[in-house]
């Protein structure tokens, strides 16, 4: 997770530790434009430490900017090898600095070091944007179809 130099300021991407939670959230609230983290304020705190410390955040001048929460889970196949993408943001105004791309690769390195043989993410087909994004990555469609049933 070496630093790198853009627009003059040193983005430096390091593992999450639970005093990031409240930049995570303010993050996340910027980007969605309401609370909507607080609805799920344990799940950042599920993500810090442990095994399942490969969740990362990108710092600039000492400003958290970016997070991406991550964890590593069972595969379909029952093996530990499988770590999933939940949730990844970055402050509006340090986009077009390749900081979700550092984040990404932060998280890649961090699985990797634990075994880790596969990353999945889910993302809407509405969501152009981010599927760009996940594409630019490198990766690709996975094997698991999902199948929605309206509850009535």
């Amino acid at each position: 997770m070496a630093p790198a130099t853009e627009q003059g300021s040193q983005v430096i991407v390091r593992k999450i530790t639970e005093d990031d939670i409240e930049d995570v959230l303010a993050i996340d609230r910027g980007i969605t434009g309401n609370d909507r983290a607080l609805t799920y304020t344990s799940a950042p705190n599920s993500y810090v430490g442990g095994e399942l410390g490969v969740s990362v955040v990108a710092e600039v001048d000492g400003k958290v900017v970016g997070f991406l929460l991550g964890q590593i889970t069972d595969s379909p196949f029952g093996r530990s090898d499988t770590a999933m993408l939940i949730l990844m943001g970055v402050d509006p105004g340090y986009r077009r600095r390749k900081i979700g791309s550092r984040l990404v690769k932060a998280f890649e390195g961090c699985c990797r070091q634990k075994g880790v043989t596969s990353v999945h993410v889910m993302v809407s087909w509405q969501d152009w944007w981010l599927l760009s994004f996940i594409k630019s990555m490198e990766f690709s469609l996975g094997e698991i179809a999902e199948f929605v049933k309206a509850v009535e």
